[in-house]
């Protein structure tokens, strides 16, 4: 096997096992592969675990009685991680029960240690790009908005990165609450922590209690416990979506953790105190729903609230997400650019998206799948328009920014350092001209004019408010 080439980025793997000898081979050999190791012998060292690992290699085949303090203090301590696990048949259930859906990999009984490493390494390799990308590309400056109403919506965002202040976030289906509450978590301080999404509704009301703050499971002998989405959340952020699915004595409990920061603890009257952000995602008022959501609670979440827009009511703004999913999909599927004639750009801006961004996102690909050529046009569309021959609009819409093109602008395009008086501008005064240059030389290609400022979009949104700058 290839060694792994340097990215600047090197990957950790925490091995739990008793066996030395084992453990110091896989060791060994994942060093010499550029990875970062770690060793740990007994449940006590898993209590105060701090450092950030990309994989857990956990054998249980030498523990004889630790067993059980092990699986909650990975759950409890380094939630979200995948595990690969060697462990005799005979514990699985127990593991399954903490570790759920963590699990990439198992084997029973003894495997070469060769083939342990080799299947840390496809597990640590399949996820270097995808994690690497998460960090880059999930926060808010990698939205799309240039309609008013969502750079509104983005700077409200930007407010609620690293406010302590519960978060709802409301607007119909397919809007993108999730992408805005994924990319508030991933702006800010929590970004290395865990990001946990629970759909209430997706759990009978005798469950969801258990699922979100833990449970002793009293039909095995040894009361195995799993400890909650709230405590696997732990540093990080709690995402609740169509929070009034919750029941009643649910949203009492989330009330009280809100009012005091503590946590009933799942097998005693004790309580303690984690640290997690929660937000709350809603296609509804909450209000709205008569005897089914507490008022003290919709006060207590509600004073941050973001709406964000249908995408009827901001077409300004799709023919900029038509481009950035297509593009996304190029680079996802290593494809050749492919691109997106006017005619089409203006037949999807006058479509009425009844499933907002989500619906948009679908026709694109949908678009694309089977595509013979190297761009998109109206008649790739027409699945839009069942049963009617293609009208398609004869307005264009301008998206081309080659420089070329625009002789007019580049025979006057040095802007004055002075004014009339030969007094020194004020920036500010630059700067709006400088954008607002660009904005023209580029035909109000957002994405291309913000990478030639060297800012990101939300900035560059920012500033075309600021300035009052027509676009």
């Amino acid at each position: 096997m290839p060694k792994v080439k340097s990215m600047n980025y090197r990957k950790g793997v925490l091995i739990i096992d008793e066996d030395d000898e084992q453990s110091n081979f896989i060791k060994s050999y994942l060093k010499s592969y550029g990875y970062d190791v770690f060793i740990v012998n007994n449940s006590d060292a898993l209590v105060s675990y701090k450092i950030r690992v990309d994989v857990i290699f956990l054998s249980l085949m030498k523990f004889e009685r630790d067993k059980r303090n092990i699986l909650k203090n990975i759950v409890e301590n380094i939630p979200l991680v995948p595990i690969v696990v060697q462990t005799r048949q005979d514990d699985m259930k127990s593991i399954r029960y903490f570790l759920h859906d963590r699990i990439v990999k198992f084997f029973f009984n003894i495997v070469s240690k060769d083939y342990i490493c080799d299947s840390i390494i496809s597990v640590l390799e399949k996820n270097l790009v995808s994690a690497m990308q998460a960090v880059e590309d999930c926060t808010l400056n990698s939205l799309v908005a240039v309609s008013p109403a969502m750079t509104h919506v983005l700077d409200l965002a930007w407010k609620a990165v690293d406010c302590a202040t519960p978060l709802m976030i409301e607007g119909e289906f397919g809007v993108g609450k999730k992408k805005i509450a994924n990319s508030i978590h991933a702006s800010g301080r929590r970004s290395l922590s865990p990001f946990v999404i629970v759909n209430c509704r997706f759990f009978d009301q005798d469950k969801i209690e258990h699922i979100l703050f833990g449970n002793v499971d009293l039909k095995t002998k040894n009361s195995t416990q799993y400890l909650g989405k709230f405590i696997e959340a732990n540093g990080g952020t709690i995402v609740l979506e169509e929070p009034d699915a919750l029941p009643l004595r649910v949203q009492s409990r989330i009330y009280h953790f809100i009012k005091t920061g503590k946590l009933r603890l799942y097998d005693s009257e004790a309580s303690r105190k984690i640290d997690v952000r929660l937000i709350f995602l809603t296609e509804k008022n909450l209000l709205q729903e008569k005897n089914v959501f507490r008022k003290d609670l919709y006060y207590k979440i509600s004073v941050f609230l973001i709406k964000i827009p249908s995408l009827r009511d901001r077409p300004m703004d799709i023919p900029w997400l038509a481009h950035f999913f297509l593009k996304s999909f190029c680079v996802a599927n290593s494809l050749n650019n492919i691109n997106i004639s006017d005619e089409a750009l203006a037949l999807l801006t006058d479509y009425h998206w009844s499933d907002n961004a989500q619906e948009l996102k679908n026709t694109i690909l949908r678009s694309v799948i089977g595509l013979k050529k190297s761009y998109i046009t109206a008649d790739d569309f027409m699945f839009l328009l069942p049963g009617k021959k293609a009208q398609i609009s004869s307005k264009k819409l301008d998206t081309c920014y080659t420089i070329s093109e625009n002789s007019d602008l580049l025979s006057d395009k040095s802007i004055a350092a002075l004014d009339q008086d030969g007094e020194v501008r004020r920036l500010s005064d630059i700067e709006k001209e400088v954008i607002g240059l660009a904005i023209k030389l580029y035909r109000e290609q957002m994405s291309e004019v913000a990478r030639r400022l060297g800012i990101g979009r939300s900035t560059l949104y920012r500033k075309i408010r600021e300035y009052n700058i027509e676009v």
